[in-house]
């Protein structure tokens, strides 16, 4: 028989009750639901305690609280660490979630005592103040990515992106980016196949790869560079009109060495991949609002180069064009309907 993977999933207050119950769920029946459903004995792949900084229940957003099933000083260090949202309320004002007493000190000895890490949405804080970000890339909610560049400036922040791996490190987005973590750690301790036969049975997709499909403007003018903010104002206005970095620095009178320096400094992208994003961002509101062609909309956003566009668009939302259409799209109205029957 083979040892189980000891999993803990901290949770502290002021974080949703489904980024706790979803990923216990999910790891819980790795190699439970999908041989059950088989007709086949279980053979789970995890033993997970859901533990919090002094063994006592958690308030959630919205209301609900969570037992803890265990203090977590008194837990030895296991081979998987998931930490859940919280300080959801005081994050949108712009304040950092409260860091309980002894918990960063055990993240940190846990991962130096060879355990994966892993954080969704404002739980990614936590392991910050552990030091796990330094030198590695993350994720976290979209709207929160700018606070997360300023309070741990060594993190190279991917805001687009759902799930981020960098060695025993991993990171995902926004709230129920905490369903595309759990399935990302069971296909890394279990495999491809476990997570495949898991999420059918729990009917979930497969880890999503963009969270910026759910997001509109994925940057801030919180950083107080008024010429960096004026050129974000420009490109968001009209992006696919935007002639290069040469004529915004000239629109702000700076050189274009000194905006893409100050750019980069400010907002964490380069000029161009916020002109990339914004495109794309445009590209996806015409797929979804009309009947157009790919070829149709990638010049209606700047793009002669169909075949570039469609890469972009890939790269930013995890998509190709016209999946996203069908995804996201307004369903074509019937036959019947337009007849007014």
């Amino acid at each position: 028989m083979r040892r189980l993977i000891r999993a803990v999933l901290l949770i502290r207050d002021g974080g949703f009750a489904s980024a706790i119950a979803g990923p216990t769920e999910i790891l819980r029946m790795a190699g439970v639901a999908p041989r059950v459903l088989a007709g086949r004995p279980s053979r789970p792949w995890f033993r997970v305690t859901v533990a919090s900084p002094i063994g006592t229940a958690v308030a959630c957003t919205g209301g609900l609280s969570i037992q803890a099933e265990a203090k977590l000083s008194d837990l030895s260090a296991p081979d998987l660490v998931l930490v859940s949202s919280a300080g959801i309320a005081g994050l949108a004002r712009g304040e950092e979630p409260a860091v309980e007493d002894g918990a960063v000190e055990w993240l940190r000895a846990a991962h130096d005592a060879g355990a994966v890490v892993a954080g969704v949405c404002s739980g990614v804080f936590l392991m910050g103040r552990a030091g796990l970000l330094d030198g590695r890339r993350s994720t976290t909610h979209w709207a929160y990515a700018d606070h997360l560049r300023r309070a741990f400036p060594l993190t190279d922040v991917r805001p687009a992106n759902m799930v981020v791996e960098d060695g025993r490190v991993i990171t995902g987005g926004g709230v129920h980016a905490a369903t595309d973590l759990a399935l990302h750690l069971v296909e890394r301790f279990c495999g491809r196949d476990e997570a495949r036969d898991l999420a059918n049975a729990l009917v979930l997709d497969l880890p999503r790869a963009a969270q910026s499909e759910y997001a509109g403007w994925l940057g801030s003018a919180s950083h107080g560079d008024d010429a960096v903010a004026r050129v974000q104002r420009a490109i968001a206005e009209r992006p696919e009109a935007v002639d290069g970095v040469d004529a915004l620095a000239a629109s702000v009178a700076i050189s274009p060495r000194s905006l893409a320096r100050r750019f980069r400094a400010a907002t964490g992208e380069t000029v161009v991949e916020c002109i990339q994003r914004l495109r794309v961002a445009k590209a996806r509101e015409l797929l979804e609002e009309q009947r157009l062609s790919v070829d149709v909309v990638a010049r209606r956003v700047g793009y002669e180069d169909v075949a570039f566009f469609r890469r972009l668009f890939r790269k930013y939302t995890g998509l190709t064009p016209t999946g996203h259409r069908q995804r996201f799209g307004r369903p074509r109205a019937s036959a019947a309907s337009t007849a007014g029957l």
